[in-house]
């Protein structure tokens, strides 16, 4: 799927509601409600659906491979976790009931115009770079995907990690600080931005490469090209560190293990808002080219 309009009319579709906000949960009923009077197949994942008192789908980590299109409705935290397991073929839309919501940007009071559009096929697409991380420890390997960010951070005491980066087969630094951020154009406004990273816009195929509170002054983030192979370790003789995903998934960082991180096969569909732009939300959400006074 490239980007444009996405004209298949969806069969399943899927929906993920932040069950803490009764908000998400009512619209959730309504939306499941308006999908079975239009004959179409509304799948809730199993978390969704208990809250929503519908017949149980897949675990929200398999929604994405099991319907067509997804609903999301929550704040970008849900977001994250409904699209991870997306595949490339499936397209997600983002209703927000979160707090700024970068990623669920169409507004709850749009959600059933965002219904027509997407029951029709009629909806602009935009095709979301992933990141895939890969750990062996020479034991068990674990392979995720990430649509934000990977991060490398302390495991525990308030110290400082000694960490080497490789880009593209060379070596690239090797810092003194509390973490790394590896971040795409799309979680460029996430802990990259709050860490002094720079925004990068989402059309860019690039990698963005942020210190956390470097110990090195001349330390700064880097942006590379996206198809570069990236490596990372913690050299620390004190337990390592902790990997994490989009802030959800995470795995111990023994000293010495390599993380391999690079583009993912499978970038995410996403259902944009069309009278919507990058800039228009910065704008919006971040307050960003505002005068001052």
């Amino acid at each position: 799927m490239g980007d444009g309009e996405f004209r298949i009319p969806p069969r399943r579709i899927g929906v993920a509601v932040k069950v803490s906000s009764p908000e998400a949960v009512r619209l959730g009923i309504r939306v499941m409600n308006e999908l079975r009077r239009r004959g179409v197949e509304g799948v809730a994942d199993r978390e969704s659906a208990a809250a929503l008192g519908f017949p149980e789908g897949p675990d929200r980590a398999e929604l994405g491979r099991a319907v067509d299109v997804v609903l999301v409705l929550g704040g970008d935290g849900t977001f994250l976790s409904a699209s991870r397991g997306c595949p490339a073929g499936t397209a997600v839309a983002g209703i927000n009931l979160g707090t700024l919501g970068f990623l669920t940007e169409h507004a709850p009071s749009e959600t059933f115009h965002l219904l027509d559009a997407v029951c029709s096929g009629q909806v602009v697409v935009e095709r979301r770079a992933r990141l895939r991380a890969v750990v062996n420890n020479g034991r068990q390997t674990w392979e995720m995907q990430a649509l934000n960010d990977v991060v490398v951070t302390k495991a525990a005491l308030a110290r400082i990690l000694n960490i080497r980066v490789m880009v593209g087969g060379e070596v690239l630094t090797h810092l003194r600080s509390d973490g790394l951020i590896l971040a795409t154009p799309t979680g460029s406004t996430a802990y990259n931005l709050s860490a002094g990273g720079p925004i990068v816009h989402p059309g860019l195929d690039a990698l963005i490469i942020t210190p956390i509170c470097s110990h090195g002054l001349t330390q700064r983030p880097v942006v590379v090209p996206m198809n570069l192979p990236v490596k990372v370790w913690v050299e620390d003789d004190r337990g390592g560190g902790y990997l994490t995903v989009d802030g959800q998934l995470g795995v111990p960082l023994p000293s010495g293990v390599e993380v391999e991180i690079g583009p993912s096969p499978e970038p995410l569909a996403v259902i944009r808002e069309p009278s919507s732009s990058f800039f228009s939300i910065l704008h919006h959400k971040l307050k960003w080219g505002e005068r001052s006074g």
